[in-house]
């Protein structure tokens, strides 16, 4: 049993609170041709759930601290014959994880023809993320190939404070922007919803940059930026995915990354070379406070599936591996059929070039809308970096140097709350000084919010903890959405009591 990491943490309680559905599932295909011997490729699966045992594991609140600990049972590895392939792999995607039992992971070999074969891992975000398919990959050829996969120990295990200087940077930086833009198409994500998917190949206008003096990434970051200015966003918010990885986390699988937001204040007059040069700048001050969430550190910000509208994650894939005797073909962006926040922008960078897939929800923006975008995106990434973004080659229906006020308030998102009963005094005040205790502040309103408080997610599971054990009482965590006060709360555990 080990201590999450706040990474996981918050995750975890966003799925608790919101239900993700298959939001936070990750699938990912491998294609084999050629004579696969199915022993040692189960043989396999097995070695690479015992290098890395997060696979196993499921996660536990333990007054008021998520632990990861042993899964029920050992995550499956099945064997079918697939008559419907693409049957198998929605039910398998769709096919929901407990978190509190587990196992968060699993392996299914489908045999497709007398040369032809699917191994489809679906693990949950809570243990997976990107970077570990490229693990994954890696450590399964090494044990199909008879080498050795010595275990890895669990890689958590460390509560993490939050350092002054990253609370002073998250309430000076952060900016509430649910809404967004697009092709002039005004969004707002408020829950993780049904999911489709537009896909481009951006190869061929990656290549024009060389000489800008920034990454890949931080280029198409940029070219992002630059089109959601010209949508008529004055200050762009995108959720950036990064890295958390240490060296000695390198080689192990499991959930090591994060999502901040970054924001950019473009003019007409900047060039996609400054706006580029700009968000590096602003890329490297963020990379020192990436193992700290923004919602705990800036405080007072609501759990939600997402921080910003828009999202990227931009992966530079690592070289192919070999099976002996077999040809491999792995689906590097598979979709999990939802999305958290208006549109998602996952990039594999491989040595084949540039994929992007855009992922949307058909309810908030439609297909037409995000094909636009990706045709603008294009237009933007091929064009000079020395133009002024008013001057980008973009259609004449899009704004060009009218963009919304960067100060004018964002609507707030309705909350319907529950009708609910009336705690009697006593219980309130009982609630009172859990809020009081945990918060660390000495006097409270029964009807003071506790996001207006500095509350955020482990505060959420510190008082849930302190009710449960000295009230008897379990309070679902949507209670705390429904009506984040002293006298909500109390009300709840009053209801929950009769």
């Amino acid at each position: 049993m080990v201590l999450a990491s706040q990474a996981q943490h918050g995750m975890w309680i966003t799925e608790m609170m919101h239900g993700g559905g298959t939001a936070y599932h990750m699938p990912f295909a491998m294609w084999f041709d050629g004579p696969l011997d199915r022993g040692a490729m189960l043989k396999a699966c097995e070695s690479v759930l015992a290098r890395h045992p997060v696979l196993g594991c499921a996660f536990e609140d333990r007054d008021g601290e998520l632990h990861l600990v042993p899964a029920a049972d050992r995550p499956p590895i099945g064997f079918v014959r697939a008559a419907d392939v693409d049957g198998l792999v929605r039910e398998e995607i769709a096919r929901p994880f407990d978190l509190g039992r587990g196992p968060l992971a699993r392996f299914t070999l489908a045999e497709v023809g007398p040369s032809r074969h699917l191994l489809l891992f679906v693990g949950h975000h809570l243990v997976f993320d990107g970077m570990s398919k490229d693990l994954l990959v890696r450590d399964l050829a090494a044990a199909y190939s008879g080498g050795p996969l010595p275990p890895l120990p669990m890689p958590y295990g460390s509560a993490a404070a939050i350092p002054p200087e990253a609370a002073a940077y998250w309430h000076e930086h952060w900016r509430d922007r649910p809404s967004v833009v697009i092709d002039g198409v005004a969004g707002t994500a408020r829950t993780a919803g049904r999911g489709e998917t537009v896909l481009l190949d951006l190869t061929d206008e990656m290549s024009g940059w060389e000489g800008v003096g920034v990454t890949r990434f931080e280029l198409f970051l940029a070219a992002v930026h630059a089109l959601l200015f010209r949508y008529g966003n004055a200050e762009p918010a995108v959720a950036v995915a990064m890295s958390t990885r240490r060296p000695e986390t390198r080689e192990h699988i499991g959930l090591f990354a994060t999502e901040l937001p970054l924001y950019s204040a473009p003019t007409p007059d900047t060039t996609l070379a400054e706006l580029a040069h700009d968000l590096r700048a602003r890329l490297r001050d963020l990379n020192r406070f990436r193992d700290i969430p923004a919602a705990r550190a800036a405080g007072g910000i609501r759990p939600r599936p997402a921080l910003a509208p828009v999202s990227i994650s931009f992966r530079r894939r690592a070289a192919d591996v070999v099976f002996p005797g077999l040809g491999l073909v792995a689906e590097w962006k598979m979709s999990n059929h939802m999305v958290r926040n208006v549109l998602h922008l996952q990039a594999v960078d491989g040595d084949d070039g540039l994929r992007l897939t855009l992922h949307h929800s058909p309810e908030v923006i439609g297909r037409e809308h995000v094909e636009r975008a990706g045709e603008h995106l294009r237009a933007v990434l091929a064009a000079d970096p020395g133009l002024r973004l008013a001057d980008l080659p973009l259609p004449p229906s899009i704004p060009g140097a009218a963009p919304t006020p960067a100060s004018a308030p964002e609507a707030p998102v309705p909350v319907e709350a529950p009708v609910a009963g009336v705690a009697d005094g006593e219980l309130v005040e009982q609630v009172r000084q859990i809020w009081m205790e945990v918060l660390r502040i000495e006097e409270l309103a029964p009807d003071e919010d506790l996001y207006d408080l500095g509350g955020h997610s482990l505060t959420i599971t510190q008082i849930s903890a302190r009710i449960r054990k000295r009230l008897g009482v379990e309070v679902p965590f949507d209670v705390f959405l429904d009506d984040p006060t002293v006298a909500g709360v109390a009300a709840a555990v009053s209801e929950l009591r009769a």
